[in-house]
Order: structure tokens, then sequence, then C-alpha cells
């Protein structure tokens, strides 16, 4: 059985006259009506930007699903009605999503993540590692969007941030084209949600794009000359080897 939560939608933001899909689109494929809802709780509650399309109980239903529709993660048990989630996996391995496992039987978390599950949830899980989980899935499906949702239904693509900065519990996004955007999240929560390939903490108050650093000023009080040209961000003393050996300058 399918349970359609929402009405299936698009939600459009235009940003520099080009379209994109704001939503990061979650499927719960789990036959325990406990257990889908304690995940759907925990994702409204924890992760506002993710979508529950809906929530699925049994194999063959997961898989014409997922195989006709455009997801981003999905939650999976491996007990379901009509077969196990291990072979949900195999009949749908051509496409591209992240998937979470959180199920109550330990022995399969090596097969799981053998057939590309990014992360094994066993129950009873705590709150720490659910969330733990969402964020390695939300951090890999921005890599693959290069997009990031900062909040009010606003997404930026990853190339256009210069830098980050801290204004306490809020963040402000400094663009290429000099827009400033402010969120009401800290750094921290856009640390983990950023790829730290190209993104990173220069100071405890500033995430610098890296592919914007264009030079460095070592010594006493290190800098980074982005590629605006006129922007310069200080590094602290602590991070100044470990920015540097990123740069590779």
């Amino acid at each position: 059985m399918i349970w359609i939560l929402l009405p299936i939608q698009e939600l459009l933001f235009f940003l520099k006259s080009t379209s994109y899909d704001i939503m990061i689109k979650c499927v719960i494929v789990e036959d325990e009506l406990p257990s889908q809802v304690l995940l759907a709780d925990k994702l409204k509650r924890l992760f506002p930007e993710i979508t529950i399309k809906c929530i699925i109980d049994n194999k063959q239903e997961a898989i014409t699903y997922l195989s006709h529709n455009n997801v981003d993660l999905v939650f999976l048990d491996n007990r379901l009605k009509g077969g196990f989630g291990l072979d949900v996996i195999e009949q749908t391995a051509h496409l591209d999503f992240e998937i979470i496992f959180a199920t109550a039987y330990s022995e399969y978390a090596v097969d799981a993540l053998n057939k590309g599950a990014i992360f094994y949830l066993l129950k009873p899980f705590s709150e720490n590692d659910f969330s733990t989980a969402v964020e390695k899935a939300i951090l890999k499906i921005n890599e693959k969007k290069m997009l990031l949702s900062i909040g009010n239904d606003v997404i930026v693509k990853l190339d256009d941030i210069l830098f980050i900065r801290s204004a306490g519990a809020y963040s402000v996004f400094t663009l290429l084209n000099k827009s400033t955007i402010m969120a009401s999240k800290n750094l921290g929560y856009f640390e983990k949600r950023l790829p730290a390939n190209s993104f990173f903490r220069i100071h405890h108050s500033i995430i610098v794009n890296i592919k914007h650093v264009i030079k460095v000023k070592n010594g006493r009080s290190p800098q980074l000359l982005l590629s605006d040209g006129v922007t310069y961000l200080s590094v602290s003393q602590r991070k100044a080897k470990a920015v540097f050996d990123q740069l590779k300058f």
C-alpha cells in the first residue's frame, strides 16, 4: 500500500532566470505503522527541507514507485511485505537516490552497505544517530545537485557562494554578484551540509568556497583573496596549516 502524504507538486524558486527544484524528496519504505510514524515525525521536526512524498509498506510497490518517480532519499526497512529491502536495492540499482536502512536486524548491515546504502540505522536508534544519517545523506544530495537550500524556499548554487559569515545564531551568505542573504541557521548547520572538498571553515566565524580563492597571504596574519579581486578573509592561526594544505597553493 502507498500512502501519499502530500500532493505531488514541484516547488520552484527562480534564481538568475533558472528554475530549481528546492525539495529533497523522500520515500519511506517500512511495513510497521509505529516505525512509519516515528520516521515521518523525526523528518518533519528535524529536517524541514525534506519533503516526504509517500510511505510504502511492501517490496513490489516500492520498486514500482522508485522506478517511475524522481526521488532523492529512501528510508528502507529490510523486512517488508512481499520481500526484503535488499531486493528493492538490487532492482533499482540503476537509480540515483541515497538509501538509509532503518531496521531491527543487524545481520544485513554488511550487505546493505556493500549494495550502496549510505547509513545503517539499527532500531531502536537514537535521535543523534538519526540526525547523523540524514545529514550525511543531505550532504551527498547537495553535492550531486550542486545546490543548497538555505531556508524560506531560497536555494543557491554552490558555485555562486563566495563565503558564509556567522552572525550569532544566523548565517550571512555572500554571493558572486555581491548580494547577501541572511539565513536563520548557524554556521555549524551549513558546515554539515556543504561538501568538504569545496567549502572550508577558515575561522570559527567564516566558511569559504575554496574554488573562489585566488591568492593566499601567509605570515602572522594569514589571509585569502577571493575571485572578486577585492575580498580578503582572515584565516585563524589554528586553521592556517589545514587551510593551506587543502588549497595546495
